[in-house]
């Protein structure tokens, strides 16, 4: 008769052997490549080459740009969001349906309807603005305007998975404090910044640092809007990985810019991680 812990262990063994072998064998694979030179030598020259590339310092400030505006604005409108649908009544269930519509979206396909839409000579937008007698950007064709148009694109994508859960956060907090704090005089900007702030701060946390993750890692709606382009105007770390390892077929410089962005998605992870625990969140 086999026990339970032995049945257990007997069912989920090969999922857990699966698994493994889909995440370490790569991860060990990639590890092994970035530290290995084309000579087969092992060290760090493939760091050193990969950091001193051409352009390798824009291509950080890129990522550092997009990351953290992309992060700061979808949290910001996130919150706006939720905030104000926290006095809805009427027709709230349909509003939130609504604002989550982005979210259903693949963000190729959002990226394909804001490319065709923002194309400077044939787009709705500034065929719209020529109306107007307004002379309309280049957008995505343009240096100076690339970089903010692919920002605004990811915030209109994943501003909404801000506002779900800050709503739900909302939603979730004590009325009776929140309405104590109002009869004791507490004005709407008090009662947010003194009384809802402090209790969402895990929440505002966890939806921070996810969001972040993510913006760091974003590819899709890049790549579809401008390839990094034009020039490296909106060329990021995970943009440089793809085009060394499959355009200029340089898989050791893939496998650095690989571990590079792993580090920060651990480190991240590690940081949400130690908040929470020290906040009484895990156990």
């Amino acid at each position: 008769m086999i026990g339970t812990r032995r049945l257990a262990v007997l069912f989920t063994a090969p999922l857990a052997v699966a698994l493994l072998a889909l995440l370490i064998y790569p991860l060990l694979s990639t590890i092994v490549l970035a530290f290995r030179s084309p000579e087969g030598a092992f060290g760090i020259d493939n760091f050193i080459a990969t950091f001193t590339q051409a352009g390798f310092l824009q291509v950080v400030g890129n990522t550092a740009v997009f990351t953290l505006a992309s992060t700061f604005l979808s949290l910001a409108l996130g919150f706006s969001m939720a905030y104000a649908m926290d006095y809805v009544e009427a027709g709230r269930r349909w509003l939130v349906s609504i604002f989550m519509l982005p979210l259903a979206i693949m963000p190729v396909v959002s990226g394909l309807t804001f490319g065709m839409m923002l194309n400077p000579a044939l787009g709705v937008v500034n065929q719209t603005l020529m109306q107007l007698g307004i002379v309309g950007p280049g957008w995505a064709t343009d240096t100076r305007t690339a970089l903010l148009t692919v920002i605004l694109i990811d915030v209109w994508q994943w501003t909404p998975f801000c506002f779900v859960i800050m709503h739900a956060g909302f939603r979730s907090l004590s009325s009776e404090q929140r309405e104590a704090a109002r009869v004791d005089g507490a004005g709407p900007l008090q009662e947010l910044f003194l009384v809802s702030i402090p209790m969402l701060r895990n929440i505002l946390i966890v939806t921070a640092v996810f969001r972040f993750m993510d913006a760091f890692k974003a590819f899709d709606t890049i790549y579809i809007v401008t390839q990094g382009g034009p020039g490296r105007a909106t060329e990021t770390l995970i943009i440089r990985a793809f085009m060394e390892g499959f355009r200029f077929y340089k898989p050791h410089s893939m496998a650095v810019i690989g571990i590079v962005l792993l580090v920060v998605t651990m480190v991240s992870a590690r940081f949400v991680g130690r908040l929470l625990d020290q906040r009484g969140l895990q156990t």
